[in-house]
């Protein structure tokens, strides 16, 4: 089984290493390589592939780079029966429009080619935490409401998917504290999936007590723990692992 992350301009170094950290725990079996914009766009790597992951990070680098041979062929992967998971900035690189502080010096509100999620993603949703790249600033820990409880998780940055009601995708769980708006989704494409999420439920704990993040973030998410480790079953159990 081969699950391949994109590593190129754009992702963040602590997602790249979260990413990587947790899914080489989860799936031990499988052959974890990261890939940069050029081998996506060169393509063969497709029919070796189960699972392709774009982690968080910056979303204009990955358009621009990507943009043409590299989208037609993550395209053509995932209707043809590959998965396709899209963290933060991945996922929204993957809806049709990204809509990203919204008046802001850091403003993009801008169409994208994957199209995986028909609507528009946008963020970001907690004012009283300004976001700033290259900072905890506007790191939060929002409750997400999934089918049998209610968890928080790691956010700095993501965006809900909107009117996702209205589209058909199976929503997973919602802001709780944000009226219940989209925050992680699962999309049929053609043969495959893509699973995409506003929250960062692949980073641990452990790792962001280094990383300066407010301990009113750090720590209900390490009193959590056990729980988020039984929602990554679930992540897999989607994605039909």
């Amino acid at each position: 089984m081969n699950i391949l992350i994109y590593a190129d301009e754009g992702v963040s170094t602590f997602s790249l290493q979260e990413t990587l950290a947790t899914f080489k725990a989860l799936i031990p079996q499988a052959t974890i390589e990261p890939i940069t914009h050029e081998w996506v766009a060169k393509g063969k790597w497709q029919e070796h592939t189960t699972l392709f992951i774009m982690p968080g990070g910056r979303d204009i680098p990955y358009d621009r780079r990507l943009k043409g041979r590299g989208v037609e062929n993550l395209k053509q992967f995932v209707h043809e029966g590959g998965k396709f998971l899209g963290i933060c900035a991945g996922a929204y690189f993957a809806a049709k429009e990204v809509i990203f502080e919204k008046g802001t010096k850091l403003e993009v509100h801008e169409t994208r080619d994957l199209h995986f999620f028909p609507g528009s993603a946008i963020g970001t949703l907690f004012q009283f935490r300004p976001f700033d790249y290259g900072s905890e600033s506007g790191a939060h820990a929002p409750l997400i409401k999934l089918q049998d409880e209610t968890l928080p998780f790691y956010y700095n940055g993501g965006c809900y998917f909107a009117e996702a009601h209205d589209h058909p995708v199976k929503v997973i769980g919602t802001y709780a504290d944000h009226d219940n708006k989209a925050a992680i989704i699962s999309c049929e494409v053609g043969k495959g999936k893509a699973l995409l999420s506003g929250v960062h439920f692949e980073v641990r704990p452990s790792a962001l007590f280094k990383e300066n993040t407010p301990p009113e973030v750090c720590f209900p998410l390490a009193e959590s723990e056990k729980r988020r480790q039984n929602f990554l079953q679930t992540i897999l159990k989607e994605l039909n692992f």
